[in-house]
């Protein structure tokens, strides 16, 4: 059997360069937290919204994500959070008009190797309003 050596090293090269670029993950802080500013809502509104990202009990296997929307109305807000670009959870929520804070979502996620883009997306079913924070950890 004949074997092209260039090919081979080239390959291998390829090979161990993607397995050592997980390594940097690993030097992760370990449980600080991150998270957005309140300012991914339509601008104009009293409406404000808060996406927080930590590590679950030092366990950097787990994230835990929690979106949060403040707004003074009992209207339904459907949800959506994205974990790399892919659908992770989504569902409703009522407002409460007795509190500044309409709803909270809290989710388990899966730390991935490298960088984790999560997106937290709220809209409102009455207003159409869109509340949209997006973090990178």
């Amino acid at each position: 059997m004949i074997v092209r050596r260039g090919p081979a090293v080239v390959l291998s090269l390829v090979l161990s360069a993607a397995a050592l670029s997980g390594a940097p993950a690993l030097a992760k802080d370990g449980g600080a937290a991150k998270d957005v500013d309140r300012d991914g809502c339509d601008t104009g509104t009293a409406t404000h919204a808060k996406l927080k990202v930590e590590t679950l009990d030092g366990n950097d296997t787990r994230l835990r994500v929690t979106g949060i929307v403040w707004s003074t109305d009992d209207d339904i807000w459907a949800w959506r959070l994205k974990h790399n670009g892919e659908g992770s959870d989504d569902g409703r929520a009522r407002g409460d008009e007795d509190s500044d804070l309409a709803f909270r979502v809290i989710r388990t996620m899966i730390n991935f190797y490298g960088p984790d883009d999560v997106v937290f997306r709220a809209e409102n079913q009455r207003t159409g309003e869109v509340c949209r924070t997006t973090l990178a950890y």
